[in-house]
């Protein structure tokens, strides 16, 4: 009984943690203006254009993009928050 209680918490957690681990898309949609002010395309050279990013951002939420920088491989993993654009650099191997 006991252990059934338990499994039964534990697959309800799962399935929350599921839920809210998803992307949503942004409540405020992204322009293409906001993408300029964080100047992501004149510091790295990413390979998608503005406009894919924007309509990526408005349905996912997030986009990851492939990048340059200084020569060097990277990804940019860009989030549309509630508080603006985010954005992490990671390493790429070449």
């Amino acid at each position: 009984m006991r252990l059934t209680k338990l499994l039964k918490k534990i697959s309800i957690l799962i399935v929350l943690l599921a839920f809210f681990s998803c992307s949503l898309p942004p409540d405020v949609p992204v322009t293409k203006e906001a993408i300029d002010k964080t100047k992501l395309y004149s510091r790295f050279v990413i390979e998608e254009s503005p406009d894919t990013l924007v309509y990526a951002l408005n349905k996912n939420g997030e986009a990851v993009v492939r990048a340059t920088y200084r020569n060097t491989p990277i990804y940019i993993k860009i989030f549309a928050t509630s508080k603006g654009i985010l954005w992490y650099v990671y390493p790429r191997e070449r």
